[in-house]
């Protein structure tokens, strides 16, 4: 390792191997030896925070892997049911690929979805709290190994009282139940569609705004449960989604939903273990 002489600027480049770990547009350091002896300067770990960059998701711990895609339970509202079958079409053949025994579970079933499994568990109007208070009973009778909750576009859309923090505690709640009475399933946990901007009463707040603080505590709290080893993965829905995905400001349309199945068939297939 270099010395570095007191009372001097130094302008150190480091190899982009060390100094690069997650792509960073930068190597190079700019400093000046304050102290009164020489520096040596070692790089153990790097870690961009200048406030441009997002906080990088914690690296889920190991756990066993699925083994099977069967037993997959679509979760949520309207979005979840779709427009002719949703995502659920997309992600049904794009795990047909995968030979793992594709399957959907749920109490419904829709009659428009093209492909040959039309079970879900996609609630139209349902809130966080409408899933809470019915989702012991569904997951009793179908029994599923994977859960795919969406929900949260009905507690945000259209009226609240309670700010994206008080929403997602809620919401992590929820997730809290589905491991209580489904204890060895995966859940995979989305954030919300985006939303066009709208105001909404009584915290007088654009929903649009609310959405994506939603979406940061969900993500926040599923990255927690990930790093401490529980079979919770987040998919970053909202990420691929735009308002001109959305034929009503809220909804996507058949076309977008593609792109959410394809998250939810890359967040599945990381933990499958014939993938």
């Amino acid at each position: 390792m270099p010395s570095f002489a007191p009372g001097a600027w130094y302008h150190v480049e480091i190899p982009l191997s060390l100094m690069n770990p997650q792509s960073v547009s930068f190597r190079k350091i700019v400093f000046q030896n304050n102290s009164q002896s020489n520096l040596t300067f070692y790089v153990d770990n790097v870690a961009l925070v200048n406030g441009t960059s997002p906080t990088p998701t914690p690296t889920p711990a190991p756990g066993p892997q699925l083994q099977s895609c069967t037993g997959i339970m679509p979760l949520g509202d309207s979005i979840t049911l779709g427009v002719n079958g949703g995502y659920r079409n997309n992600l049904y053949t794009g795990l047909q690929q995968n030979n793992c025994g594709v399957g959907y579970v749920g109490t419904l079933s829709d009659q428009w979805t093209p492909v040959a499994d039309k079970d879900h568990e996609g609630h139209s109007g349902l809130t966080i709290g409408g899933i809470a208070g019915s989702v012991n009973g569904w997951l009793a009778s179908t029994q599923p190994d994977i859960i795919l909750l969406m929900i949260g576009t009905n507690d945000t859309a259209w009226w609240t009282a309670e700010n994206a923090d008080q929403i997602g505690a809620r919401h992590d709640a929820l997730i809290s139940q589905l491991q209580m009475a489904r204890p060895n399933a995966w859940i995979f946990v989305a954030s919300i569609p985006p939303q066009a901007s709208a105001i909404i009463q009584p915290n007088n707040i654009d929903r649009a705004v609310l959405t994506q603080q939603f979406n940061v505590v969900i993500r926040t709290n599923v990255d927690a449960r990930a790093a401490a080893g529980q079979r919770v993965r987040f998919v970053d829905v909202n990420s691929v989604l735009t308002t001109a995905d959305l034929y009503d400001g809220i909804h996507p349309t058949e076309a977008a939903h593609a792109k959410v199945a394809q998250k939810f068939l890359d967040a599945v297939r990381a933990v499958l273990g014939s993938a």
